[in-house]
């Protein structure tokens, strides 16, 4: 996840067409169940990106260790 794509909490709301005071609580909810992390602040801007959930790596990342043959 290090080349994932990083967006505000602003920019999120946007890309799905609602206010950001609406996307807010959402963006807490996601964030709480994983599908969203914070990944730094500037000042009082916070940038996201997908969190484990949302990138299925927790999935991925065992079966790619499992044995195969």
């Amino acid at each position: 996840m290090d080349n994932s794509v990083e967006r505000t909490a602003a920019e999120l709301a946007e890309l799905i067409g609602v206010p950001a005071p609406h996307f807010s609580r959402a963006r807490r909810e996601l964030e709480a169940a994983g599908y969203l992390e914070c990944t730094h602040t500037m000042g009082q801007v916070k940038f996201f990106r997908l969190g484990e959930a949302a990138s299925a790596r927790q999935v991925v990342v065992p079966l790619l260790n499992r044995p195969t043959g």
